[in-house]
């Protein structure tokens, strides 16, 4: 198979063997979802019990798998490698990795004995991530490779990474004459990452946000959780004080209970989307938001311990 490496007017665009990481990675996703919805549609005829809570838990794992590996796979789709006048651009999905081609030390390709070990997203003929590589060191994987010879590793003065081009040698060869061939001060600026819109969201960087969002989700799962299992012994009428505003209300239908748990999770999308869209300009507002969402699943937990008491 010949590379696919096209130039043209001090731009050489290649993208690698993709077919293998593809095939797994739709099929991944495709099992995810297959099994999501049958786990969905068999739990549907269930009685509300703590059983049927599980089979929709396992189907919402399922369903966040199979739009990760689709993800992931898309990503795998758009994996590229661009040399441009002054610099070497790695698409990976919504993300791309800008090495200026002055800040090149070396470039090497891989060898049999070496033993390249990504951490991250991986399966065959796909690997994205951090790892190590047996006399190179520490290296950032953007590779499709299945052998260490399919590897190219680039030095980037502290940043090594790791690509797979069709055809190593010759990408190389066009890399280093690339590198040779630009003026400006060596070793100056250094590489950079830039972003979609959707993947510079600060969501994503903010470890205190996501930790929030967590623990309303946690939350809000768990009280689903603790309804469905006591709602086969529950009696067809139910009186419930709400704290908050002390209103007492009597429920005719023991399924009107369930109106606890969506009313939270109703409150608690209404929370997180509001974070998402204040966060850009308004941290402190997204903080109080995601707080607020935690604060509303509690005040849910305590309607839901007293209808429980009463019921």
């Amino acid at each position: 198979m010949h590379a696919v490496l096209l130039q043209g007017q001090g731009l050489t665009i290649e993208r690698p063997a993709r077919t293998t990481g593809i095939a797994v990675g739709t099929a991944l996703a495709a099992v995810a979802l297959l099994l999501s919805l049958a786990l969905l549609l068999r739990a549907l005829d269930w009685p509300a019990s703590f059983p049927q809570f599980l089979a929709y838990a396992g189907a919402a794992v399922l369903a966040a798998a199979a739009i990760a590996f689709a993800f992931w796979t898309y990503a795998c789709a758009r994996l590229g490698y661009v040399i441009a006048e002054d610099e070497l651009a790695i698409h990976w999905g919504p993300v791309a990795h800008r090495i200026p081609l002055t800040a090149i030390k070396g470039i090497t390709q891989g060898r049999g004995e070496q033993r390249p070990r990504a951490r991250g997203i991986g399966w065959p003929g796909y690997h994205v991530g951090r790892g190590e590589v047996d006399g190179t060191g520490h290296v950032l994987f953007f590779s499709t490779h299945q052998v260490p010879e399919e590897l190219v590793y680039v030095d980037a003065g502290g940043i090594v990474y790791a690509i797979s081009p069709q055809d190593p040698s010759r990408f190389a060869s066009v890399l280093e004459k690339a590198r040779k061939g630009v003026r400006g001060e060596k070793g100056a600026p250094r590489p950079a990452v830039r972003r979609s819109a959707v993947a510079v969201h600060p969501i994503w960087a903010d470890r205190t946000a996501q930790l929030l969002t967590l623990a309303a989700l946690l939350l809000n799962a768990a009280l689903w959780g603790y309804l469905l299992a006591t709602y086969p012994d529950l009696h067809n009428e139910i009186t419930i004080e709400f704290p908050p505003v002390g209103d007492i209300t009597t429920l005719e239908s023991r399924s009107e209970i369930l109106q606890i748990p969506a009313t939270a999770s109703a409150f608690l999308v209404t929370n997180l989307l509001a974070a998402l869209v204040f966060q850009p300009k308004e941290r402190a507002a997204t903080y109080l938001l995601l707080s607020g969402a935690i604060f509303f699943q509690a005040v849910f937990w305590i309607a839901a311990v007293v209808a429980m008491i009463n019921a």
